[in-house]
């Protein structure tokens, strides 16, 4: 029995298979970034970290102290 067959058909099934898949996720997507109701990305200028500032390096950081009013005795 010949089976050189099932390599060419596997591979069909799986492009199939992985493009279903593309078009399925590009859908969801585009409806997720039309609700006005999903929460923002963290990655977002106003998500919840404040954009990207965090993949700053800590070295280049501009720290900020808290102001500590002195303790008078």
């Amino acid at each position: 029995m010949d089976f050189t067959w099932i390599v060419p058909l596997l591979s069909l099934i799986t492009l199939l298979a992985v493009g279903v898949l593309a078009l399925v996720s590009k859908v969801e997507v585009e409806e997720r970034l039309h609700d006005p109701n999903q929460p923002v990305s963290t990655l977002a200028k106003d998500g919840p970290q404040g954009g990207v500032a965090f993949l700053i390096p800590l070295n280049e950081r501009i720290r900020r102290v808290p102001e500590v009013e002195p303790v008078l005795d």
